[in-house]
């Protein structure tokens, strides 16, 4: 078995502001099995694995952290917004086919890390919001407004809340109760991402920037420019402020911020640091690049 090894990059830290968030203890580059290319990671809960999908975006495979071992979970599946169970056990996943008429239609799966089983959560159809959560053992979905969840390797099934856009629209289902919230009315908005707490809602609207807002859509505050933002705690998100020429991203930093606009350079220009992702104690965050390559930064308070 191949033993992953961790290579030690010297890229540039910097700061955008007086006050230190995190502190960065090292950011390092995994050197991946022959073959194995990200586009996007998640990281698991414990931060012992990443589940990543290829530059294609079309399969999946887990990369143990530990052992340097990669695991195929499924050829076909999408690693945008992936989740993973607290155990680490369940990999939930999107997967897209075509029907007899060619329409492509979203379906939900999870796959069992240990015993390779895969289980349909919600059969493909074209309705199929963006969101859904993964928490205390089980799946909530949102499909036309309706709730579904499932209870994971015999778990009982409890629902929990999910942040989702719905054609552009930033839904909340709480209670079985899907609203639309839309903080700053009619608009485009993306990326939604609920915090730990599970008391607000990091979100992208277009043309207008990054925002955090309650979880009945009040108070929002703006954070800036932060694409594909994710949680490190409940008062301090990472997010990538990427530049393009209109065709690629031509450069791409990892942005630390808390909720009162202080702001921390995480990644230097070494590298286009795109699409982070965290792990729930908030001290590893991993980030993807345009190449296919896999980074990893460790953080402290």
């Amino acid at each position: 078995m191949k033993k992953i090894i961790f290579s030690a990059l010297a890229l540039c830290v910097g700061m955008v502001a007086s006050a230190q968030l995190v502190k960065v203890e090292s950011i390092n580059k995994i050197n991946l099995p022959q073959g194995v290319y990200v586009n996007v990671p998640t990281i698991s809960p414990d931060g012992s694995f990443v589940v990543v999908s290829d530059l294609d975006n079309r399969s999946l495979k887990s990369i143990d952290l530990a052992t340097g071992s990669s695991t195929l979970l499924t050829d076909n599946g999408s690693g945008h917004d992936v989740k993973i169970s607290a155990d680490g056990r369940t990999v939930v996943f999107r997967q897209k086919t075509a029907n007899k008429n060619h329409m492509i239609m979203t379906g939900l799966k999870s796959v069992d890390r240990v015993s390779g089983k895969t289980t349909e959560i919600v059969k493909p159809s074209r309705n199929l919001n963006a969101g859904f959560s993964v928490a205390a053992g089980s799946v909530t979905a949102v499909e036309k407004g309706r709730v579904k969840t499932k209870g994971l390797n015999g778990a009982k099934a409890t629902a929990a809340p999910v942040v989702s856009i719905n054609y552009g629209h930033l839904d909340v289902t709480v209670d079985g109760k899907t609203t639309t919230i839309d903080p700053q009315g009619r608009g485009s908005y993306l990326w939604p991402a609920l915090s730990p707490d599970g008391t607000k809602i990091v979100y992208w609207l277009a043309g207008a920037g990054c925002f955090v807002c309650n979880l009945d859509g009040s108070n929002p505050v703006k954070i800036g420019v932060l694409r594909a933002t994710k949680w490190i705690d409940n008062n301090t998100l990472v997010g990538m402020h990427d530049i393009d020429d209109g065709t690629f991203i031509t450069s791409s930093e990892l942005i630390a911020t808390d909720l009162k606009g202080t702001r921390q350079t995480l990644t230097g220009n070494d590298v286009i640091a795109l699409n982070p992702s965290v792990s729930a104690d908030g001290k590893t965050v991993v980030f993807s690049t345009p190449d296919g390559e896999l980074y990893m930064v460790k953080l402290s308070k």
